[in-house]
């Protein structure tokens, strides 16, 4: 029985063995079936990503030109394991400022630099935006050869949509086709874009003054506020004008409605709104809006003849508002307004070329008439009179006079206007200085007709005559 068991362990023995080694060959074999097959599943590509100034970071500035504006990366990808493989960038967070205000991705512009490869296709060799999604920039051959390239990166100033310092990220992943084998680079971006915006309002010929005179009469005496402004970037500009206090004299009487003009110039003349001469009012006026980096708008200003002819005479002061708005915001500026009117006081008769005088009269003569228009001019609010002096009697070649009766005198007065005349009907004339005319009694300025009449009478001289008359003005 003894030997019986002894038998039994021995052979317990030889199976184990042979156990044993089944599952070192099996272990083998897996071993050998997962190196033959499965080593490429463990391909890496890795990605090197280097700014050509030697910093860890891109910087970019609005204030660079020419060359310096030009920003490049050097991107290297090593691979093993020979799987094709692809690079893409995108900006991985918004880039913002210090105020929090996010930069407009219009502004940065990529592009790869054609032959900066070895192998392989580059994209993007055209100027792109820089973008929030994946941009494919490179694509590996088919070998997945390691490769580098360079791409370029610049800021164009005037879409810069606001000012500040920057700041924000962009990532370079490599994939590989076909395979879960990635690296991934993030850079960080600096954008410096400090202010260069500029806004001047002065008065033409002193800083804070512009002076409006009833003498200036033609576009080179007419004073003026020039507006310019420098550095903006792509922004609608809108420039208003105010009135701050309306002109007044030193009684506080304000100087009337529609006296005052003023148009504007410039040398982009699509973006003014007020190019006419147009009254100045007491509300708000927008002369120019556009998007111009820089600009100037010239606002000049006049005074009305015919309105003036109503208005007293003295100095008026005011004060101006001009209001430069963008989307950041907006600026004020004030500028003193004085407005000169001089006292005035003038008569105007316009005579026929051939004066008061009728030609070949004869007896038989139909009455014939002779037209001249009288103007008064004043702004002293003092009652005045129109005088008329026939020097001596109306008489013709030879020196024969004519009958007063039959040479006489009628003034027309048109609707509206002020003031009065005994002469309403044709009445005699008569030799001497007198009035044919008198104001009211806040000597409004007037326009009126005076009508000489001569008719023919039986037994009278002919010939050709001639009345000396002069008209003045008298003050009460």
């Amino acid at each position: 029985m003894l030997y019986f068991v002894c038998q039994l362990r021995e052979t317990d023995l030889f199976i184990k063995k042979r156990i044993s080694v089944i599952l070192k060959s099996l272990l083998s074999f897996v071993l050998l079936f997962f190196i033959a097959f499965e080593v490429p599943a463990f391909a890496t590509v890795h990605l090197s990503v280097t700014p050509s100034d030697g910093s860890n970071s891109l910087r970019l500035s609005s204030t660079s030109e020419g060359l310096d504006s030009k920003k490049e990366i050097h991107v290297r990808i090593t691979t093993t394991g020979g799987k094709q493989y692809q690079v893409f960038q995108r900006v991985l967070e918004p880039i913002v400022n210090e105020k929090g205000q996010t930069l407009d991705l219009q502004a940065i512009e990529t592009a790869t630099y054609a032959n900066s490869n070895s192998s392989g296709t580059l994209y993007m060799q055209n100027i792109d935006r820089m973008s929030f999604s994946d941009q494919l920039i490179y694509t590996s051959g088919r070998s997945g050869d390691s490769d580098s390239f360079v791409v370029g990166y610049s800021l164009r100033p005037d879409l810069v949509n606001t000012s500040g310092n920057f700041m924000g990220k962009v990532a370079f992943t490599v994939r590989a086709i076909g395979d879960n084998s990635q690296d991934q680079v993030i850079v960080n971006t600096f954008v410096e874009s400090p202010s260069n915006w500029k806004v001047s309002v002065q008065g033409g010929h002193a800083p804070d003054l512009v002076k409006v005179k009833d003498t200036d009469a033609a576009d080179k005496h007419f004073d003026f506020v020039r507006i310019s402004f420098e550095g903006n970037s792509s922004q609608e500009i809108r420039i208003y004008q105010d009135i701050e206090s309306w002109p007044r004299n030193s009684n506080g009487d304000e100087i009337k409605p529609g006296v005052l003009q003023f148009y504007t110039a410039g040398e982009s003349s699509k973006n003014l709104r007020t190019a006419n001469a147009v009254d100045l009012g007491k509300a708000q006026e927008l002369l120019y809006s556009g998007r111009e980096s820089k600009d100037g708008v010239m606002v000049y200003f006049l005074m009305d003849p015919l309105k003036l002819q109503t208005q007293d005479s003295g100095t008026y002061n005011g004060r101006l508002k001009y209001t430069v708005e963008t989307d950041k915001g907006r600026q004020d500026f004030s500028i003193n307004l004085e407005c000169q009117v001089q006292p005035v006081f003038t008569l105007d008769v316009d005579v026929p070329p051939e004066g008061v005088s009728f030609s070949n009269v004869l007896a038989t003569n139909p009455p014939e008439d002779k037209e001249i228009s009288v103007t008064v001019r004043s702004n002293l609010h003092k009652p005045y009179q129109v005088m008329q002096n026939l020097q001596a009697p109306m008489t013709n070649e030879k020196g024969q006079e004519i009958k007063k009766e039959y040479f006489t005198i009628k003034v027309e007065i048109p609707a509206g206007q002020k003031g009065q005349t005994k002469f309403t009907d044709f009445s005699p004339t008569e030799t001497g200085d007198y009035p044919v005319f008198s104001s009211d009694g806040q000597g409004s300025p007037v326009s009126f007709k005076v009508i000489y009449r001569l008719q023919g009478y039986p037994q009278m001289s002919g010939g050709h005559f001639l009345a000396p008359i002069k008209y003045s003005l008298d003050q009460n």
